[in-house]
């Protein structure tokens, strides 16, 4: 009766020892900073939403970006990972489950005088109870890791729709300016060729023609390497959508001007929206739990096992038993001595846990620093903008009259060609400031946790 009463209080202990939850080992005071209730930069015009995201949506675009989440080669990568992780999740979810292992022996034995057949089938049933949360802490290390991956996939969709769109705009803003270059280029072989006619009228000078010809062989050259610089943005968006970079997408788009307005929210719902950061505390999480289960390598195990089975010379024999031998045991396991190495062990899990949680920071501070940069260049490029139109309409005017007043006598060349450049520079100011606002406004948006492939997923699933 003793006996039977001692194991029911060690299976009791036991029961509740299983129940028990892992510690953490978080600095939870570091890796939770107080927050501030607002944005430090934001300016009173970015507080209501626009939809600024439907002026850079193109038809073309969207399918564009749907093709790129089907095809791009390190989305697919990101993918799979996600799909590995929960094969991990099924073999750490086995943990809990008792194994039942099978296996049948024939053999021959003898000596000079006699042979013996020895033929054996058993089944053998082996069982470890987590006694200790040790199991429950490896396979919840799993499943952050699962969910890591998962987060980490979704902000990789986001990153990738984002980079779709600013390589777009980036090929719309190239052909804008190769068609300001064209339009230089032949400004300039017109100018050339009405300073030569003069020239030779004798109403210029050599001088005149010369500056007008090298002028000419200048724009001649940016074209080219426009051109160049043209192939090479079409190349890269062709990758991102996973194909050949062949340099032979044809986009038919304009550049827009973006309104100011984007819903910025508050810095604290930034950490529960933005899914890098949700994959950098579900890791956090994950090394918490390992360390949680390497501290429990250093306890006993309690294994409890059976097998049955059957014996027989005769081989053909073997099954027709009735499997009337058999055996229970039940085993503690207890590491004594190992030279310190589970202590060891752990002691080197908490200091990586220590480092993610320094890595931790690092991301989070550096998500609130994306915003606040972000913010604060979306209000300037607005103001550059505007200041830079009004240089660009001065400069066209200053541009024309320059060259009416040296027809007449009245300027020097080297003015024509100074306020030619003046209003070249303008132009292309003008130009990259709209392709300037749209790729920081994807940013924004981004940094912000906003998810850009909702648009996408309607012509997405046209592809799948």
């Amino acid at each position: 009766m003793k006996k039977h009463l001692t194991f029911a209080v060690i299976a009791m202990s036991l029961s509740a020892l299983a129940g028990c939850t892992s510690p953490t080992y978080l600095d939870e005071q570091q890796v939770k900073p107080e927050l501030p209730q607002t944005w430090y930069t934001s300016a009173d015009s970015l507080k209501e939403n626009q939809p600024w995201v439907e002026a850079i949506a193109t038809d073309q675009l969207l399918e564009l970006a749907s093709i790129a989440l089907n095809r791009n080669q390190e989305l697919i990568q990101l993918a799979l990972d996600v799909e590995v992780k929960k094969q991990q999740l099924t073999v750490s979810d086995s943990d809990f489950w008792p194994e039942l292992t099978g296996s049948l022996n024939s053999g021959r034995n003898g000596n000079n005088d006699t042979e013996t057949n020895t033929n054996s089938l058993s089944f053998d049933l082996n069982y470890e109870i987590d006694i200790w949360g040790k199991l429950s802490d490896s396979a919840k290390a799993t499943k952050l890791n699962l969910l890591t991956a998962e987060a980490n996939y979704q902000q990789a969709r986001d990153n990738l729709v984002a980079d779709v769109v600013s390589a777009y705009y980036q090929v719309v803003t190239s052909q804008e300016l190769v068609k300001l270059y064209e339009r230089r280029t032949e400004n300039a072989k017109v100018s050339f060729e009405i300073i030569e006619s003069g020239y030779f009228q004798g109403l210029n000078t050599s001088l005149d023609v010369y500056l007008t010809q090298n002028e000419f062989y200048n724009e001649q050259s940016n074209l080219f390497g426009q051109r160049s610089q043209l192939n090479a943005d079409i190349r890269q968006l062709e990758r991102l959508l996973g194909g050949y970079p062949a340099a032979k997408l044809m986009v038919n788009a304009q550049l827009p001007l973006l309104p100011q307005g984007i819903k910025i929210g508050v810095p604290s719902e930034l950490v529960k929206r933005k899914p890098s950061l949700q994959g950098a505390w579900y890791q956090l999480l994950s090394q918490d739990s390992t360390v949680a289960y390497t501290q429990k390598q250093r306890y006993p195990s309690l294994r409890l096992g059976g097998s049955v089975g059957s014996s027989d010379s005769d081989f053909a024999n073997l099954f027709d038993e009735d499997f009337s031998s058999w055996s229970v045991f039940a085993g503690l396991t207890s590491p004594i001595f190992n030279a310190g190495r589970l202590k060891a062990q752990t002691e080197q899990q908490k200091l990586i846990l220590k480092q993610q949680e320094q890595q931790y920071l690092i991301t989070l501070f550096g998500a609130f620093e994306d915003v606040e940069n972000a913010l604060d260049l979306d209000a300037s490029l607005q103001q550059q903008y505007q200041a830079t139109l009004k240089s660009q309409d001065n400069a066209l005017q200053a541009e024309t009259l320059s060259f009416e007043q040296y027809q007449v006598g009245l300027e020097s060349y080297t003015t024509v060609l100074d306020a030619q450049t003046r209003s070249f520079v303008a132009q292309t100011s003008v130009i990259n400031l709209k392709n300037q606002i749209i790729a920081n406004r994807i940013q924004l948006h981004l940094a912000l946790g906003g998810d850009l492939d909702a648009g996408v997923t309607q012509v997405e699933n046209n592809y799948e």
